[in-house]
């Protein structure tokens, strides 16, 4: 069996959302509660906005799904 190589950082939270059959919200609470261990997320500084972090080798791995990012990507 050929390895699997990951090529982008980050795979995007619509993707993820639409990955696990669920709305983006809710997986941006997932990962801001730390009810993951396939992302971050975190805050810039003074900023009030959080930015979103999902890692595309422990996506595939807790889930099966494969991001190989390209169109559509953020």
């Amino acid at each position: 069996m050929a390895e699997i190589t990951f090529d982008c950082a980050n795979v995007p939270v619509a993707v993820a959302a639409q990955a696990l059959k669920m709305d983006c919200q809710t997986v941006r609470l997932l990962l801001q509660n730390n009810l993951v261990d396939w992302g971050i997320c975190f805050k810039r500084g003074s900023s009030k906005q959080f930015t979103y972090l999902i890692y595309p080798k422990k996506f595939y791995e807790a889930t099966g799904f494969y991001y190989q990012g390209g169109a559509g990507s953020e």
